[in-house]
């Protein structure tokens, strides 16, 4: 174990790991140092790792290690590595420690990543470390915002600089505040009342003449959100402009915050992720998470499914003595049903997809409509035109490949205006779109692919 630091170098090329599987492996290593009582070698290869895999170790490792290992760090060290973690899980990996050490480690971090993790902590536990922070007044600044607010969200450690300041000033503001600017490109600019009127790069000002006046040559075009914004609409806006930072404002354009775009990037995915779990009305269920967490989101909507497989059934049972003349209609049904379910949770993804993105504006869901028509009716003419030919040549029997044609056709049309119009219709009706909406589409392809197909081979095949 004395080579441990360097693990990947004993790993042959074509079996290198990748950062994950080191960290991984890493930590495995670290774990049997903790219990061999060996807390310098453990502490040797974490400080080795970079502070978000530092993260995943602390996660990973049992309780006694992690206290072991966290007591051996510095609060600068530790604060720099719940920067990195999300807050329930920081909250969980400090759950432990005495509130003093936890006061000042928090007093180590951003106020947006002690307010975080301070909103996880229960009431009272929250109160006793801000009550022995030495710096709580930001914190407390920030945790009257709700999390899912741009208020929330945003930083307030941030450069600001007064508009009539010289740009050789300015610079040694910018120098006095360099734990703050390490990762900020520009410079914002304020009025005497706090109000922000306008933004400025450090390249810029750096070329700037030491004489020349921050309003003379600071960008007035800034693009700002009050502190009320939804974190998701913050996000687009970033997206959309390309931004890096996006200044937080409240009433009367006083400048407030910074949000930055590495905490827009986990907000895109949190989103990202909700909303495809909303789709299968899965909620926010964790992978290896609890069974009976589990089993209480996903049995409702599996019942909902088995009703609407009865009404497909239902459907199917009108038409007995159609499938007893003719067995070999039995056949064909999952492929009409098949083939209008995918097409249609197709067009349900993208515009969920949409809607989350805010790409589907309220007055374009005609054309949107429209579109999806027009769509299907393209790829059920190919569809129901491969199909068809296939059952002609499969069974000989050329009114079995029209109906079957004609059907598929049909159903396709019917995926596209379903997946496109029950999440449209869930929005106009103040709902989520995103919840479970595939059911719906399902069933309605489903039913009505079935009647299409059976009506039609009813009418028009002959046993």
């Amino acid at each position: 174990m004395d080579n441990l630091q360097n693990i990947s170098a004993d790993v042959p090329f074509e079996e290198q790991l990748t950062e994950e599987e080191r960290a991984r492996r890493i930590t495995e290593h670290i774990r049997g140092h903790l219990d061999a009582g060996d807390v310098e070698a453990a502490l040797d290869l974490f400080n080795k790792l970079h502070p978000a895999d530092q993260g995943e170790v602390l996660v990973a490792l049992y309780p006694e290690s992690k206290d072991t290992l966290l007591e051996a760090l510095s609060p600068e060290d530790t604060a720099q590595v719940l920067e990195h973690l999300d807050p329930e899980e920081a909250a969980k990996v400090m759950e432990d420690i005495q509130r003093e050490t936890l006061s000042t480690i928090l007093d180590k971090a951003g106020p947006d990543v002690a307010a975080d993790i301070i909103k996880q902590l229960p009431e009272e536990q929250s109160q006793e470390v801000l009550d022995t922070m030495t710096a709580s007044e930001d914190v407390i600044a920030l945790l009257r915002y709700p999390d899912e607010t741009a208020g929330g969200l945003m930083t307030t450690d941030f450069p600001s600089v007064r508009e009539d300041t010289t740009a050789a000033n300015a610079l040694d503001i910018l120098r006095i505040q360099g734990a703050m600017v390490e990762n900020i490109g520009s410079l914002y600019v304020v009025d005497h009342e706090g109000k922000l009127v306008g933004s400025l790069s450090v390249t810029r000002l750096a070329l700037a003449r030491p004489s020349a006046i921050i309003s003379d040559i600071m960008d007035r075009d800034v693009i700002s959100v009050p502190v009320g914004t939804d974190q998701e609409e913050s996000a687009r806006l970033m997206d959309r402009y390309n931004l890096n930072y996006l200044p937080v404002i409240e009433q009367g354009q006083k400048l407030v915050g910074l949000i930055l775009v590495e905490d827009v990037v986990d907000v895109l995915q949190e989103e990202a992720t909700e909303d495809m779990y909303r789709i299968s009305g899965l909620g926010r269920e964790r992978l290896f998470g609890p069974l009976k967490s589990s089993v209480a989101r996903r049995l409702p909507w599996l019942f909902v499914n088995l009703g609407t497989t009865v009404l497909a059934a239902l459907v199917i049972s009108l038409f007995e003595s159609t499938i007893e003349g003719l067995v070999i209609l039995a056949v064909f049904l999952p492929m009409v049903a098949g083939q209008g379910g995918i097409g249609g949770t197709q067009t349900l993804t993208l515009v969920v997809r949409g809607m989350a993105l805010g790409e589907i504006f309220r007055d374009r869901g005609y054309r949107l409509l429209t579109r999806e028509l027009a769509l299907g009716l393209m790829h059920g003419v190919l569809l129901g035109v491969a199909a068809g030919v296939l059952a002609w040549v499969w069974k000989g029997n050329a009114t079995l490949g029209l109906v079957l044609g004609i059907a598929m056709m049909g159903n396709m049309v019917v995926a596209g205006l379903t997946g496109a119009g029950v999440p449209l219709m869930l929005r106009k009706l103040g709902m989520d779109p995103a919840v479970s909406a595939a059911v719906f589409v399902t069933t309605v392809t489903d039913v009505l692919g079935f009647l299409l197909f059976l009506g039609l081979a009813a009418a028009l095949v002959n046993p």
